[in-house]
């Protein structure tokens, strides 16, 4: 068994959310069927006995719209039992899901509410969010929440020319070391996959239609570690740090405020 520092499950690849520069393309409103129990139950089985992160997240995406969420809360803690588990929302369907409370506390998972912007049509509805996770506080004794401020480290993923996200040319030792997704290994399509920015690039292109845009290339080049890797190709996979592909993130850390996150808007 083979630990490691975190390993994250979408539960929705689309949100209903549009905040730009999403490290995992979520703004672009991606496609794809929402990942079933079964789905779900087939890709633990195949990690969980290889690799124990030290925090298992549930997210999207936006989790909240999976309409399977609670089911899918008691199966992450069923596979992870060791597992520090934590469910990531931005907060606006709560009322989608009235057993959320309960599930929470039964499956000792953390509630991590996302702020995504200081907006004033947003602030309306994040404000109610928090007022429904404090009486949550009230009314369930030992539920863990925490507001998570997404919004002060927001930074930029990619360049944007001509309306279309485009890579940065960096060096990838340079690019690591600056890194805000270096440990999120996410589990996609039965593989573990370095980032979000790899795992869902190929719904951002299909969305996008740019499949034929070159300067992407090294990431469609990526291959990811698949469940029948040996034990020496996942331990290569886990202590593996910078990768070609990390040269196309920025290598600095550029701050950016992304427009009203509730109001589609043009790409920039």
């Amino acid at each position: 068994m083979i630990e490691i520092p975190a390993l994250e499950y979408h539960l929705a690849h689309g949100c209903n959310l549009s905040c730009q520069q999403c490290s995992h393309y979520s703004n672009f409103r991606l496609a794809g069927k929402l990942p079933t129990l079964d789905d779900a139950r087939r890709e633990y089985s195949s990690w969980s006995y290889r690799v124990r992160p030290r925090r298992f997240a549930l997210l999207g995406g936006e989790p909240l719209l999976n309409p399977h969420l609670i089911e899918h809360l008691r199966l992450a803690r069923e596979y992870w039992p060791d597992s520090n588990l934590m469910l990531v929302t931005n907060g606006f369907l709560f009322d989608r899901h009235p057993e959320l409370p309960a599930a929470l506390i039964e499956a000792n998972c953390r509630l991590e509410v996302s702020q995504h912007g200081t907006h004033e049509s947003y602030m309306d509805r994040f404000n109610a969010a928090k007022k429904t996770v404090w009486q949550w506080r009230v009314d369930h004794p030992g539920i863990q929440i925490k507001i998570r401020q997404s919004h002060r480290g927001w930074m930029r993923q990619y360049r944007v020319k001509d309306g279309k996200p485009m890579p940065f040319d960096s060096k990838p030792d340079a690019a690591y070391r600056i890194c805000m997704q270096k440990t999120c290994t996410q589990l996609f399509r039965d593989c573990l996959w370095k980032c979000p920015a790899l795992a869902y690039h190929a719904l951002m292109e299909q969305r996008l239609k740019f499949e034929s845009i070159p300067a992407w290339q090294l990431f469609r080049d990526y291959k990811a570690c698949p469940a029948s890797a040996s034990e020496d190709e996942l331990q290569s996979f886990v202590e593996t740090k910078a990768i070609p592909q990390c040269g196309l993130c920025p290598s600095k850390r550029v701050p950016f405020r992304h427009p009203d996150p509730t109001q589609r808007s043009e790409i920039r």
